[in-house]
């Protein structure tokens, strides 16, 4: 038996980073490989033509970024507490804000299409490729924000794994079917369009079966009073106008660059904006694995659980950073060559350009990285700040450092010192909090928390230390005698009978009891099921338990069985 060991969490980690990564990176790539396609088998006018269509995508995503996001993270913490009903209200909102908007994006855009049109068009002689490609795009909005939302959801209710699978497979028929419409039904720019619809269908289609599971979340009916609309939007709203502003960066950087240092500097802006997009692999990943991860601990209220899986987001960021600055320090001209810049000017300035924009991307991918944290503990004045200075302050010294690459770090350095001014307010008021997450630390004398080994002996050393510690915060013999019989039976039967290589075991005095969660990487063990259909078959200690016990609630979350015993 030891201090509580982050082994249980680090395990949940790396079962939903892997899927994370893949669904990234599944989709970085798809992009690149469409629009090779695209570009070969139409020409470079079918590629400007679809690219012109990317304002029509980012609004999809930037409003569904508004509610979806901030709705999985509640989603989240209503299955950690074990409220399922307020999880299925917010999944039923959520698919039907979804399908609402994205029929009101379809009549919108096709009674405006001409100023739409005009409006992302300015060429005429474009308008025959491009208008074709944003009529589909229009008409597949309700697919786009549905996949969007159904994504999510599965992902935060245990399932990561079917997501990343449902997006490769979507991607690789999307890439197919653009050979197949484009080259041999000769269906031009209309084809490559619905190639994309199509694989809206069918990652709609593979993540169905997660819902017909039990205890997956459901369809139900809801009242408006149900919902915390204020809290879902105020969560939301961040990453809603860090999207939205990142259309604005991308024509700030392109006018400074053009303006001080010609086409060799637009060149070499658009090297860099290409590593930013590849360093959003490993970035994305990790963000996709904490979110969900960590409302349910917050469900759970387990902030120390919290504060671990932070840490282990931040090591491997820090590893996949180090790799990639070295790559990008070191090898620079090989990176412009790679991405087709010549020998000549252009590359000279991708050589001084890539060294000094690597260290923007370091720095901004750890501050992102702060928002899952501000975001479940309500900062949501500072999830805005982080917000909107990332998208600004990096591009303004660009501009007043007249096109100096240093410009776009110096930006992340200013954002920093912001954050930093307005956590040591936020912690003088309240010394109680992490520093840099503003994560909640327990007190010692309300919470034991400790890791027990799968052996009896360290099972008998955990109950001495649960005695003591409830002995020492006046808790009744009898109490103390009862938490003691249970927790001893609860994870006695793990040892016994599971084959789990980690236990953790949480105390907490809380809202006047005595509340204890057992966590265990064993093999799926419903006990409540076990003492509801068999309570004549049950062992002695489990009656006891169920006897002594106000409550007792199970959960299956990241493989790992979560007994919550209330006494």
């Amino acid at each position: 038996m030891a201090e509580r060991t982050p082994k249980l969490i680090n395990k949940a980690f790396k079962q939903y980073l892997l899927a994370s990564l893949m669904t990234v990176a599944a989709t970085q790539i798809a992009n690149i490989v469409d629009a090779a396609i695209v570009g070969n088998l139409i020409g470079a006018q079918g590629l400007a033509a679809v690219n012109l269509s990317k304002p029509i995508l980012q609004a999809f995503f930037a409003v569904s970024c508004f509610y979806v996001a901030s709705s999985t993270i509640l989603s989240g913490m209503a299955i950690g507490r074990g409220d399922r009903k307020a999880a299925d209200r917010l999944f039923s909102f959520s698919i039907g804000l979804s399908v609402l908007l994205g029929l009101l994006f379809t009549l919108g855009g096709l009674l405006f299409f001409e100023p739409v049109s005009a409006l992302l068009c300015q060429s005429e002689t474009m308008r025959p490729l491009s208008d074709p490609f944003m009529r589909i795009t229009l008409i597949s909005a309700t697919g786009q924000l549905v996949m969007l939302t159904l994504n999510q959801f599965v992902t935060v209710d245990g399932d990561p794994g079917m997501v990343s699978r449902a997006v490769i497979a979507g991607n690789v028929l999307n890439i197919l079917l653009d050979i197949i419409l484009i080259k041999y039904f000769r269906l031009g720019i209309a084809g490559a369009a619905i190639a994309t619809c199509a694989m809206y269908v069918v990652c709609i289609i593979l993540v169905l079966p997660h819902f017909r599971k039990d205890g997956s979340l459901k369809l139900c009916r809801i009242a408006p009073a149900e919902l915390e609309l204020g809290k879902i939007f105020s969560i939301g709203l961040p990453l809603f106008l860090t999207t939205v502003l990142m259309s604005v960066q991308y024509v700030g950087n392109n006018y400074v660059a053009s303006r001080y240092l010609g086409d060799d500097g637009l060149v070499a802006l658009a090297v860099c904006i290409q590593l930013l997009a590849f360093s959003m692999i490993f970035l994305n990943g990790t963000l996709r694995t904490i979110q969900p991860v960590g409302s349910i601990l917050k469900g759970l209220d387990d902030n120390r659980g919290i504060l671990m899986l932070m840490k282990r987001g931040y090591s491997f960021m820090t590893v996949c950073f180090a790799v990639f600055t070295v790559l990008l320090v070191f090898f620079p001209s090989q990176i412009g060559s790679l991405l087709g810049v010549q020998e000549g000017n252009g590359l000279e300035v991708v050589r001084k350009a890539v060294p000094l924009f690597s260290m923007n991307i370091v720095l901004q991918g750890m501050l992102c990285a702060m928002l899952p944290a501000f975001q479940l503990y309500g900062r949501n004045g500072l999830a805005l700040l982080l917000s909107v200075a990332q998208s600004l302050l990096p591009m303004i010294f660009f501009l007043l450092l007249r096109g100096n690459w240093i410009g776009f770090f110096v930006g992340q350095v200013v954002t920093a010192g912001a954050i930093f001014v307005w956590e040591i307010i936020i912690r003088h008021k309240n010394p109680g909090l992490s520093s840099f997450l503003l994560i909640p630390l327990d007190g010692n004398t309300e919470i034991l928390d400790m890791t027990v080994q799968p052996s009896m002996k360290s099972l008998s050393e955990a109950i001495m230390k649960l005695r003591l510690f409830l002995q020492s915060n006046g808790m009744s013999p009898h109490t103390v005698n009862t938490a003691a019989v249970c927790t001893e039976e609860f994870v006695g039967n793990v040892i016994r009978h599971g084959r789990a290589t980690s236990i953790d075991l949480s105390v907490n005095l809380k809202g006047g009891g005595v509340n204890i969660l057992i966590r265990d990487d064993a093999a799926a063990f419903n006990p409540v099921d076990m003492i509801k259909s068999s309570e004549e078959k049950i062992g002695l200690g489990l009656a006891l338990a169920n006897a002594f016990c106000k409550e007792i609630d199970y959960k299956y979350i990241f493989n790992q069985n979560m007994v919550s015993l209330k006494i």
